[in-house]
């Protein structure tokens, strides 16, 4: 374990006492400022503690567990401050801690023999500590890193390391721990809260970690640290020649790259035009060969061309290799920036091999008709996929870098247009879905899956020399990327389903308590202390009750039940049976208020003043139904008595902005009713920007659509008609996800065809 709490039971006290080495000064201000950040991070993580423990409750199937997260609220909002208190004097006693003589002590082995006396409680905390601790070492490494040696540069007595470092995860998480022992909690409760620290606080320290480094090096400390990675980094890294893909690969697959091939014609691959030949049989129109007639066919239909783009058909074509060649030295020469702001344009892929064909191909070098045929439409592709709506804009200008490598396989191995499941073919296909979500270019420079796609692309760009099997070992890379980043992406929305069915829950919950509200209580003539008492404070008790057990449980039952005792005892009586009626039910009703009033965590005080304040009200009302009938004369009518119109509770964001002034065909309610979970769109937000989401769940009743991001966050919602209004203006567009290559191989042989048809 890395927790010293864990491993360290009982040894420290036969140690001699560390001296903490003196604790710079720019440090203090450091330890300072980040204590702040810190606490307003954990503010907010106990903002959202009440609504996550609620939501627990509202999902255990157990009145035990029910009995556990409501009790656990109620503990948490007495000790809050404690915890909040104890936390910040854990951290900033970690800066002492951290800069001890005899750093060597910190690497002592631990005690595998006491481990067996940690109790089991205890070696849960410090696993979710630990798994916190690796997540977001991974999402910071290099701030952290950073952080690190700016903090050990600074002490000779000490050495700081990434898990001795004060701010670091691991000391962040124990931290926190630590102060929540100042709550009487179980250990379910604890890891909730240890799950809710990562994500309301350690997820969100980038300034934290940024702003520190900053100081420090606004200090002197380490100022240019930053490029002096960078070149550390250089000089570890393997050189470009000894890259996967490149020396040593073209020497194991030689044998394979230039003989007779393997006999099923796709393990093979030749850089030569016999592959023009090699197209699936048994009818595969995919297959080059039937390509190539359609591409003869369209020729044919052009009047008076013999060739493509009219490049001249006189003198030698050339080779195969030159052509490889020629596409070889143009790729080196490509800029390797990026620009994702923009859509790349399509090359002319004959005239870079013109361009770039080797000295002495003469003036009318041209290309084989195999090799321009390959040229030409593997240039058709990306015409299309360049234009294809569904894309991104930062997809479009990752994938259209591709188009030299691309054509440079597909001259090399011709199998590529007919086999469905070629590397090179999936791995357009994966980085295509990979980018679907992707929106805001603003946003991407910090997605962990941007950088691990470019990262794919510029490999391709560089490293793809002879060798097709950069292909595979990218693909394979890229998938297991993405079903990581996939995992973290389905935890985070399944929260916020389960969110939104809370909150759909609670506004049906609300929607049924105003009902009962306006049917009993308007137009009754109540004290007006009493209509709000009914309308702000029994309408949550009513709420919390529907939510938690339903609209016909006894429970809800039994608090209906009290509203209807409490509406007809401030009713003026005329009949003594009544009036001792109502006095024999006093106590009572003041009792199930109180108890009511208690359930939905009202302060004491609270409770006690509005009890009283009703109880007077009814003492009031009591006192004059009695003295009008022993006096037989008419009770005087108290000014402060009000007539209530209807209780309006508001439900704050159920309104989704639905134009009522739009007519919308049924055509288009069909069409929305058609989307399923899982599906893309493309929203036209006011600003004009477009904002690719997800429709994460449909929240019935009420046709509730809510989609989220690439990340999994709640995003928008909207109704099921707005979405057709939108529909209907053009300003949603519902993406096709269907796979990229196939999609534009489909198109761009229907575009052939067509042609083919109309010049026969």
């Amino acid at each position: 374990m890395s927790q010293p709490k864990v491993v360290a039971l009982s040894t420290a006290s036969n140690k001699t006492p560390k001296k903490s080495a003196p604790l710079p000064p720019i440090l203090h201000t450091m330890r300072q400022h980040s204590r702040k950040q810190l606490g307003k991070l954990v503010e907010g993580l106990f903002n959202n503690v009440d609504d996550a423990l609620f939501e627990m409750a509202d999902r255990s199937r157990s009145d035990a567990d029910q009995h556990l997260y409501f009790e656990s609220m109620r503990e948490l909002r007495l000790q809050r401050e404690n915890i909040a208190k104890a936390f910040a004097r854990t951290y900033s006693e970690g800066f002492d801690q951290a800069f001890l003589r005899n750093p060597e002590e910190e690497a002592e082995e631990p005690n595998y023999d006491e481990l067996g006396m940690v109790e089991n409680d205890q070696l849960e905390m410090s696993v979710a500590v630990a798994g916190i601790t690796s997540k977001i070492t991974s999402q910071y490494s290099l701030l952290i890193m950073q952080l690190t040696r700016r903090m050990d540069h600074m002490v000779e007595e000490a050495q700081i390391s990434e898990r001795s470092n004060p701010m670091g995860p691991e000391r962040l998480g124990e931290a926190f721990v630590t102060a929540l022992e100042c709550a009487e909690l179980d250990i379910k409760v604890r890891i909730i809260l240890v799950k809710l620290f990562e994500r309301f606080v350690m997820e969100r320290l980038s300034s934290f970690y940024t702003e520190a480094n900053q100081m420090l090096a606004d200090a002197g400390v380490l100022p240019d640290l930053k490029n002096v990675m960078r070149r550390e980094q250089r000089q570890t890294s393997s050189p470009k020649t000894n890259a996967p893909g490149a020396g040593e690969r073209t020497r194991a697959s030689g044998a394979t790259g230039s003989g007779g091939g393997s006999g099923d014609g796709d393990a093979g691959f030749h850089a030569t035009s016999s592959y023009a030949e090699r197209a699936p049989s048994g009818g595969g129109e995919q297959g080059f060969g039937f390509i190539q007639e359609l591409l003869a066919a369209s020729r044919a239909a052009e009047p008076g061309s013999g060739s493509h783009a009219g490049l001249p058909r006189t003198g030698t074509p050339l080779s195969t290799t030159d052509v490889l060649s020629a596409l070889g030295s143009a790729q080196q020469q490509l800029d390797a920036s990026i620009d994702i702001d923009a859509v790349p344009e399509v090359m002319d892929l004959r005239q870079v091999v013109i361009t770039h064909a080797p000295a002495g191909s003469g003036s009318n070098a041209h290309l084989a008709q195999a090799d321009d045929d390959v040229v030409h439409f593997v240039g058709m592709l990306f015409d299309y996929i360049l234009n294809d709506r569904n894309l991104a804009i930062p997809m479009k200008a990752l994938i259209g870098r591709l188009q030299l490598p691309i054509v440079r396989l597909a001259i090399m191995d011709r199998s590529f247009f007919g086999k469905s499941g070629h590397p090179a073919r999936q791995l357009l296909n994966e980085l295509s879905s990979a980018g679907i979500g992707w929106s805001s270019t603003k946003e991407l420079k910090r997605d962990a899956l941007y950088n691990k796609v470019e990262s794919v692309v510029l490999r391709v760009m560089n490293g793809f020399a002879d060798d097709p099997g950069i292909f595979q070992e990218l693909l394979d890379e890229l998938r297991g990327f993405v079903r990581n980043d996939d995992k973290k992406r389905d935890q985070v929305e399944q929260r916020v389903r389960d969110n939104e069915k809370g909150r759909a829950k609670t506004i049906n919950a609300k929607q049924a308590v105003q009902k009962l509200i306006n049917q009993k209580a308007s137009g009754m003539r109540l004290p007006a202390e009493v209509g709000r008492f009914v309308s702000d404070t029994w309408s949550k008790v009513l709420v919390y009750t529907c939510v938690k057990h339903g609209d016909r449980a006894p429970e809800w039952q039994y608090q209906a039940q009290t509203l209807d005792d409490l509406l007809w005892c401030l009713q003026p009586l005329d009949s003594a049976d009544d009036l001792d009626r109502r006095d024999e039910m006093l106590p009572g009703l003041l009792q199930a208020l109180k108890a009511g009033m208690i359930e939905i965590q009202l302060p004491d005080a609270e409770v006690e003043k509005r009890a009283a304040d009703i109880e007077s009200h009814l003492t009031s009302i009591c006192a004059n139904d009695r003295a009008y009938l022993e006096e037989d004369e008419p009770a005087p009518v108290d000014d402060s008595f009000e007539v209530m119109d209807e209780i309006i509770l508001t439900l704050p964001g159920e309104q989704l902005d639905t134009p009522t002034d739009v007519d919308v065909e049924p055509a288009y309610i069909e069409q929305i009713g058609k989307l399923r979970e899982g599906s893309w769109v493309e929203l036209t937000q006011q600003s004009g920007e477009l904002l690719r989401c997800k429709l994460s769940t449909i929240i019935e009743p009420g046709g509730r659509y809510i989609f989220v991001n690439r990340r999994g966050m709640k995003v928008a919602e909207r109704s099921r008609r707005g979405l057709a209004i939108e529909l209907k203006r053009k300003t949603l567009n519902i993406l096709e996800e269907s796979q990229v290559f196939d999609r534009a191989l489909q198109a761009v042989i229907g575009n052939l065809r067509q042609m083919h048809r109309s010049g026969s």
